[in-house]
């Protein structure tokens, strides 16, 4: 049975109210005979605003600020925000800002290592992590 996210009305929650949920799952991908890897498929849904703010996700390397391999991540939008999925390699970074209009600035890094995706830093957001399983 799913869990229903309980609806508030987000227009008058303080900005700790953006909430993040990810499920993902991390799966086995063979490379060469010497190396394997993984990859972590993500399901990705923001609970913000929309009509009062604008969403960016993107994906970076480790320690890629300023570099040219920052890939957006496409969204799709509803009424209480946005869901979106994405595959990201081991060692890449998951980045979510929301800006209000009213310039309230939110942002979460998520790093994905050892089998694991952990939240590496987060302003004014909360996150909800779901392991599914590895294979």
């Amino acid at each position: 049975m799913s869990k229903s996210i309980p609806y508030t009305s987000l227009e008058e929650s303080q900005p700790s109210d953006f909430l993040v949920h990810i499920s993902y799952e991390c799966i086995l991908q063979e490379r060469a005979r010497e190396f394997d890897s993984y990859i972590y498929e993500i399901a990705c849904s923001i609970v913000y605003p929309a009509t009062t703010g604008h969403l960016s996700l993107r994906i970076t390397g480790a320690n890629s600020y300023r570099r040219s391999n920052i890939k957006e991540v496409p969204v799709t939008y509803h009424e209480r925000g946005a869901t979106t999925y994405v595959e990201l390699f081991e060692d890449e970074q998951l980045e979510v800002r929301i800006i209000t209009l009213n310039g309230i600035y939110s942002k979460a890094i998520y790093v994905a290592r050892k089998q694991e995706l952990c939240e590496q830093y987060a302003r004014q957001l909360t996150s909800n992590l779901h392991k599914m399983k590895c294979s």
